[in-house]
Parts: structure tokens; sequence; C-alpha cells
């Protein structure tokens, strides 16, 4: 590729995702997003994540905008880093289900922390990992105590170990004779 303009240009990349991601913190801290450097970084992302907005609206009180611009930056980046689109679809493909492991690893930390179900970070949890337990249920049924209490839910950690089994597949599909 172009060498050492490459690395800058993802170098840029990275920053700003950064930057993205310090936008999203402020927007759960509403007095750090009023401080100087608050105003900074509001400012510096503004002109991107405004036409996102624009396009996606805000999913009940989550502004999502924010996790659009990062995706769309994250591809753009892979894409230059790999030069090649199969390389680019499997670097993310890898990269989504890595963050759907984290997702489900936090909806098991639920079980144990006992999270307020109606908080719009654990709905939100709950509905993007349901799709991903649900096929589990049959074969792990969560029981009940006497007292009505539900014991520890097995169908997520199922569904972490397919997704991991998945992902180990698709990062080595370089050993198995697919070239990119």
């Amino acid at each position: 590729m172009l060498g050492p303009l490459t690395g800058t240009v993802q170098l840029l990349i990275t920053l700003f995702i950064l930057l993205l991601f310090a936008r999203a913190v402020l927007s759960w801290v509403p007095e750090m997003a009023y401080s100087q450097v608050g105003r900074i970084i509001v400012a510096a992302t503004e002109w991107y994540l405004s036409p996102i907005r624009r396009v996606i609206p805000p999913l009940g009180a989550i502004d999502v905008s924010f996790i659009v611009g990062i995706l769309i930056l994250y591809v753009l980046n892979a894409l230059i880093g790999s030069g090649s689109i199969i390389g680019t679809i499997i670097s993310i493909i890898s990269s989504v289900l890595i963050f759907l492991v984290i997702l489900l690893v936090i909806r098991v930390l639920f079980g144990f922390f006992r999270m307020d179900p109606w908080h719009p970070i654990t709905q939100m949890i709950v509905a993007v990992t349901d799709p991903l337990v649900v096929p589990f249920r049959p074969w792990l049924r969560r029981p009940v105590t006497r007292y009505g209490a539900a014991q520890f839910d097995w169908a997520p950690v199922a569904a972490i170990v397919v997704l991991l089994v998945a992902w180990w597949l698709i990062t080595n599909l370089a050993n198995f004779g697919v070239r990119f």
C-alpha cells in the first residue's frame, strides 16, 4: 500500500475513535460535558456525529450516533489496514463476535450483581443478547428454587462458548487454506 501515509491515516482514525469514546463518557456524566475539555471534545466531534444523528435518531434515551460513527470509522480503518475487502469483512466479523461476547459476559455479571432490570443500559444489553441466548433456553432452563428465586442462568454461558468457537474459526481461516 502507501506505507507511511497509510499508517498516518490509520493513526488519525484511531485517535478520532478515541475522541468519540471520550464523547460517549461525557454523555454519561453531564457535568463534564460543560467543562472546558468537554466543550472542546463536543466541538471536535459534533461535525461528524450530527449528520449521523439526522439519519439514525436516538433509541429511547440512548444516543447511538457515536456507536454508528465508531463503526463507520472502524470499517474504514480496517479497509485501509488490510487492503482487501475479504480481510476487512473477516476483521469486522471477528470484532463483532468479540463485542457480543463482552455483552454476554456483562449479562452474566448482571445476574451476580442483581442489576435494575428497568435501567436503559440493562435493557439494551438484554435486548441485544436475547437472540443469542434464546436458542439455548430449551436445553438450559433456569430452575426456580422453592422460594421463587431463579438459579444461575447457563444459557448466556453457552452462547459465549459458541461465539468464541465461531471467533476462533473465523480468525484462523488462513490456517485452513483460505488466502486473502
